[in-house]
């Protein structure tokens, strides 16, 4: 005859977890962070000197203002076709970096 097995009374810890270890608090979900997420919008100095470079090279017809107008995305966006880029009149890394606005280099 063979015994029959007793079940293991659960202790309440984790597996794996050493004996008299802290258990973790909450619900185990990592906090979520504080502030905003992703690049921020870009400056009003900053939509100027995009405006200025685009005018420079004859894509912005109108005089550079600081705030970015349908103009604005119009000319980024024929400045993206123009140079083999997707034409979505989004500003993005590619395209500053094209009309030379990219990071600085020290």
């Amino acid at each position: 005859m063979t015994k029959p097995q007793k079940k293991k009374k659960k202790s309440g810890k984790r597996r794996g977890q050493r004996p008299g270890a802290a258990k973790p608090k909450g619900s185990g979900k990592s906090k979520k962070p504080t502030g905003p997420r992703g690049q921020l919008r870009p400056t009003a100095e900053r939509y100027k000197q995009i405006e200025e470079a685009l005018a420079s090279r004859g894509y912005l017809k109108e005089e550079p203002s600081g705030k970015w107008t349908d103009a604005s995305a119009e000319a980024l966006r024929n400045f993206q076709s123009d140079h083999n880029l997707t034409p979505t009149g989004r500003l993005d890394s590619v395209s500053l970096i094209q009309l030379g606005l990219g990071p600085k280099q020290e």
